[in-house]
């Protein structure tokens, strides 16, 4: 059976954030917190927005009166998945258990060689 990297994204709200990249390293020590120890080998990173006037790339990231949405990115790479759809449900099963409020929405899934 084939494995797969799958990476979800997720919107993680801050509160009391005193500047982005403030806003940015809670909202990932904060998923972090929630998949260690269990799932520590769960990549999380700020996801990216590309700009639709000029192409630029930015961090994913809106602060608005002390209150930031920040888009996070979880890779996790799946083993022995039947699927690409079986490699989807074990991924948002697994983090998504950790993360009971939290909408998960699939970025890509890559089968590993």
């Amino acid at each position: 059976m084939p494995d797969y990297n799958v990476v979800l994204q997720a919107g993680w709200i801050v509160k009391k954030a005193k500047s982005v990249e403030d806003a940015i390293n809670i909202a990932i020590a904060e998923a972090g917190k929630k998949l260690n120890p269990d799932l520590s080998f769960v990549r999380v990173d700020v996801g990216g927005i590309e700009c639709p006037k000029c192409g630029e790339t930015f961090k994913s990231a809106l602060l608005i009166s002390k209150t930031a949405l920040v888009g996070l990115v979880f890779e996790m790479k799946v083993f022995n998945a039947e699927s690409e759809e079986h490699a989807i449900k074990i991924a948002r099963a697994e983090i998504g258990k950790r993360m009971p409020n939290v909408p998960l929405e699939v970025l890509e899934v890559v089968k590993i060689e």
